[in-house]
């Protein structure tokens, strides 16, 4: 009797479903602001996929300037695979609208003074 032994490899890395950049325009002098966003995910060949590591989480808070967020998913078999993205934070002059399109309001007053004699 003979008997046949058949072994598969898995070489193919997980595939990531990752997030654009993102930003935040703040009030001048401010410094930084707390960011969320929704999570990278992915998916495997094998249907087993897990978060190996993260720089950062939802709900982190970030200093004027841009960061590299970096997100690393394994599979079962070792295979990796990355999501990077920005956070940027700008500050501007109490600034409203959507991160990506902020709206900066700028109040100018006109005092007009009339004198009477």
């Amino acid at each position: 009797m003979k008997t046949y032994f058949s072994s598969t490899v898995d070489d193919i890395p997980p595939v990531v479903l990752c997030i654009d950049d993102i930003s935040k325009t703040i009030p001048l002098g401010v410094g930084g602001y707390t960011m969320s966003w929704n999570e990278p995910t992915a998916t495997d060949n094998s249907g087993q996929v897990s978060l190996s590591s993260r720089s950062h989480s939802p709900g982190s808070y970030f200093s004027t300037g841009s960061t590299q967020v970096t997100y690393i998913f394994s599979d079962a078999a070792g295979n990796t695979a990355s999501c990077i993205f920005a956070v940027t934070v700008i500050e501007g002059k109490d600034c409203k609208g959507t991160p990506s399109k902020p709206k900066c309001y700028y109040i100018e007053y006109t005092v007009l003074i009339k004198f009477i004699s």
